[in-house]
């Protein structure tokens, strides 16, 4: 894997970190009242949806468990449509599916998962 992938990867494992971090025990209410850390989520979440369209179908193919599409298909309503977005659903998506998609991805890059 060349060193451009490993970037790209880093950077959807580190701002999965954030999105979590930035969300903590927050509930969707709690953003749509703190714009600061609804603005923090969104752009997490906007640069792991960025970096995943970035990573080639080979290495894809290596984590079908990571849903790549719906990856970058979130990132572009985040960017294109984001008077629409749903913090309802930003908030479970970061916490539902983030912690597996930072395991899959250290796994892909040959980290200790401990």
């Amino acid at each position: 894997m060349d060193e451009a992938v490993r970037i790209r990867l880093r950077d959807i494992r580190d701002n999965a970190r954030r999105a979590l971090d930035f969300l903590g025990h927050r509930v969707a209410d709690d953003l749509e009242r703190d714009p600061l850390y609804a603005y923090a989520v969104l752009h997490a979440v906007q640069i792991v949806g960025e970096a995943a369209g970035k990573i080639p179908a080979d290495v894809r193919e290596t984590a079908p468990s990571i849903a790549w599409r719906a990856s970058v298909a979130m990132r572009n309503i985040l960017v294109h449509d984001y008077s629409f977005v749903s913090k309802d659903i930003l908030v479970d998506t970061v916490r539902r599916d983030f912690p597996g998609l930072i395991e899959e991805v250290q796994r892909l890059l040959g980290e200790d998962n401990t």
